[in-house]
């Protein structure tokens, strides 16, 4: 069955990334919550989309400049509010390899070394973040986000890389997709359809996880396709 993953968590009355947007999620009944990570300049784990905050960079700046703002929790916050939902902990990379290098390490060692952290997984655009997990955490699930590269090739890379995941935008996927990824034993994962009938098309194919910002919507049209079925 497909598991359903709110989108930067349940963010319709709390804002995106927050510990209140996480909890919302588990509230709701998701499978799961996808996150983003930046490592600050004193190496707190902060979870924010943008990498600019109020005109400061999260990477150069400390966690005490954001003290006020709800979409910068810390990770360990909101980590604990997801309760029994998986985690999909997304590391934000940059265009310095040092620094995508020391985050990959930096969450490696805190879910590895954090209690009830076996549910979260973690993702990344960048490849060499995916791989510097794998090195430090072999027994972590691990997944690449493809935006551009053709959907085969990086099926492919995946599989050499040792990584469990590909993911990909609900344009990118189709039935030739899922049936390769089958085959090299690469769940997928689906970001972001939101409208009903791009839903349905993923749940029809039968993917690992689909994240939406529609997870209402979602896991009603979930439940409709296993009625059919079962019928």
């Amino acid at each position: 069955m497909t598991s359903i993953f709110a989108h930067r968590g349940h963010h319709v009355n709390a804002p995106e990334n927050s510990v209140a947007a996480v909890r919302a999620a588990r509230d709701i009944g998701a499978d799961g919550v996808e996150i983003d990570v930046w490592l600050t300049r004193d190496r707190s784990l902060v979870v924010h989309h943008d990498r600019v905050v109020d005109g400061h960079s999260l990477p150069a700046s400390t966690r005490a400049q954001h003290p006020e703002i709800a979409s910068c929790a810390r990770l360990g916050e909101v980590i604990e509010a997801a309760g029994r939902l998986r985690v999909n902990v997304e590391i934000k990379s940059t265009r310095s390899t040092a620094y995508n290098l020391s985050v990959a390490r930096a969450v490696s060692e805190y879910l590895d070394a954090a209690p009830g952290t076996s549910r979260c997984m973690v993702s990344s655009f960048s490849l060499n973040i995916c791989e510097e997990v794998r090195r430090h955490s072999p027994e972590r699930s691990v997944g690449w986000l493809v935006l551009r590269r053709p959907a085969h090739h990086a099926l492919d890379q995946v599989a050499r890389s040792r990584l469990t995941s590909a993911h990909f935008p609900f344009t990118r996927v189709n039935a030739s997709v899922a049936q390769r990824a089958t085959q090299l034993g690469v769940e997928l994962h689906v970001w972001t359809p939101n409208l009903g009938r791009d839903l349905d098309r993923v749940l029809a194919l039968d993917v690992g996880a689909l994240i939406t910002d529609d997870v209402v919507l979602a896991m009603e049209l979930r439940s409709s396709s296993q009625r059919s079925t079962e019928e």
